[in-house]
């Protein structure tokens, strides 16, 4: 008598024919996309509304940031000079934004009325001044910096070039000098302020941050003389200026403080899912061996280690060989093509090159092929991240069918040829070479024609796009044999995607509480669909 199916079986046989019934797969994705828009319509609708202008005003960060301090400096108790100097620095740069007048209509008003632009600065003053930071210090820096008083700006200078100088002379001094636009002299005396006062952390970073914007040499070289001095600035300062010193640790040590200080965890969560996708999408098209789905995250983390190499190439065409993407034709075309393409597809290249000797052992080019493909999904991975704090998430998807792919299909594509020269003792040295050089000068071109300048060409990266995602798919159905689990790719694909845009849909009405912001996304995300349906093509036997 034969046994009765499980239940279990009964799931997965289920499983299986739901996720390759084209009409499942179109109804579900388009429910979840519906979703997405029904909450994101919820949020604009519950968003409060205020009688006004038809157009909401933003407040910057920085005025923000202005109003914050001010409250801050009103609650103490005690008088803390060195916060009220960074505060009237602060204030300062607003002031047209905050006046919507000149200099000195804001300098009469504190002479009148004691305030600026709102804010009662002379009450700060009488409460933050100290007999080493008089409020006389602080009144010849607004004079200076305001209403351009000779008399003021020499009572600073003295007062920062004396031995020792006057605690808070050189910070405010150098201040009015980089409003005057005397940078040289502005490092000097922000730089004789830090030196001379172990708590003058600002004039550190103000020294600091002019050097690497005047790119002086010298003064970087005094200021990492100093113990701590470049360690204790703002992680990309210190990046920046690693960079400048050729120090290489400095740049890395800079990039991994500022990526543990200021990565949200809900962009983590969102790069680490996008990523999942296609980390699911191919080890499904591996072996079905034991570790398949452990195996490549060795190649995934290197795929993410290849960013560091990269990032300290990019720092040395900038920095000391002058590449940059605003120079004129040809040149900006040298520095996407030379510059981007060559470094990132050749350090992604170079990170593969530790698993050659075991993927030589195995024989097996279809393994080869996804382990590059591991490589550029983990450098994809690591890219994202930059690319969603920029833009709130609201380009997830855009990117999960466009960069992702690219970067799996060019470093899956150079790393095979790769792998079959080394195979055949270089008797394929000639197919490599051009494989790679054709790689290089695609990744260029598609970054290329991404600009901005070129909004009118951006098809151009599509065709790119569509010839490298088309060549890596046949590539993968030649070297490998998907096996027939009961999810299929393509409907890991199609779920992952509907998911991913109705993120997209919900963060556009989230940072924009308007509709606009909802069909922006919703016709970014509409934009793509031509490249995904190729995908779907092309994993529809899988």
């Amino acid at each position: 008598m034969s046994e009765k199916p499980s239940l279990f079986h009964g799931l997965r046989a289920r499983t299986h024919y739901l996720t390759r019934n084209r009409r499942f797969l179109l109804r579900t994705a388009a429910s979840i996309i519906a979703i997405g828009t029904i909450i994101a319509s919820a949020i604009v609708i519950g968003s409060p509304h205020e009688d006004g202008p038809a157009h909401p005003v933003f407040v910057s960060a920085a005025l923000n940031k202005v109003r914050e301090d001010c409250q801050h400096l009103e609650r103490e108790t005690s008088p803390h000079p060195r916060e009220l100097a960074r505060w009237l620095r602060m204030l300062v740069a607003q002031i047209p934004q905050l006046m919507k007048d000149n200099d000195a209509a804001a300098y009469q008003s504190f002479v009148e009325k004691g305030k600026i632009g709102g804010y009662d600065v002379e009450h700060l003053l009488q409460q933050h001044a100290t007999s080493d930071a008089p409020a006389g210090l602080f009144r010849d820096y607004l004079a200076a910096t305001l209403d351009a008083d000779a008399a003021a700006f020499r009572q600073l200078q003295q007062k920062a070039a004396a031995m020792p100088p006057e605690m808070l002379a050189g910070e405010l001094f150098g201040s009015v000098e980089k409003r005057r636009d005397d940078i040289p002299a502005a490092i000097q005396a922000f730089y004789t302020e830090g030196l001379h006062f172990p708590d003058a952390a600002s004039a550190r970073e103000e020294a600091l941050r002019l050097a690497v914007t005047q790119r002086d040499l010298p003064m970087l070289r005094t200021m990492a003389a100093q113990p701590g001095w470049i360690e204790q600035a703002h992680p990309l300062l210190q990046h920046h200026a690693g960079s400048l010193l050729g120090d290489v640790w400095m740049q890395w040590h800079g990039l991994i403080r500022h990526r543990l200080d200021e990565l949200p965890y809900g962009i983590l969560t969102l790069a680490v899912f996008a990523a999942g996708l296609w980390y699911f999408i191919l080890v499904q098209h591996s072996d079905h061996e034991r570790w398949r789905w452990v195996r490549p995250v060795a190649a995934l983390t290197a795929g993410i280690a290849s960013v560091w190499p990269t990032l300290t190439i990019l720092a040395f065409q900038e920095y000391h060989q002058g590449m940059t993407s605003e120079a004129p034709f040809p040149y900006d075309v040298l520095y996407w093509v030379g510059g981007v393409g060559l470094r990132e597809e050749g350090c992604k290249l170079a990170l593969f090159c530790l698993f050659l000797p075991w993927l030589l052992w195995r024989r097996t080019p279809g393994l080869a092929l996804l382990t590059g493909a591991f490589v550029g999904l983990g450098f994809a991975l690591e890219e994202n991240i930059g690319y969603y704090q920029e833009h709130l998430g609201a380009i997830a998807w855009t990117r999960f069918v466009s960069a992702n792919f690219l970067h799996i299909s060019l470093t899956g594509i150079c790393a095979h040829s790769l792998y079959r020269m080394l195979l055949t003792r270089f008797a394929r040295a000639e197919e490599f070479l051009t494989t790679f050089g054709m790689a290089v000068v695609a990744h260029g071109a598609y970054d290329y024609f991404c600009e901005d300048k070129f909004e009118d060409h951006g098809w151009f990266s599509t065709i790119i796009l569509v010839l490298c995602a088309a060549r890596f798919i046949d590539l993968l159905s030649q070297e490998t044999r998907p096996a027939r689990l009961t999810i299929s790719p393509r409907a890991v694909f199609i779920f992952g995607s509907a998911a991913l845009i109705a993120v997209s849909i919900v963060i556009g009405a989230w940072t924009t509480r308007t509709m606009a912001g909802v069909a922006e996304a919703g016709k970014d995300c509409l934009s793509m669909v031509p490249i995904a349906m190729l995908y779907w093509r092309k994993f529809e036997n899988a």
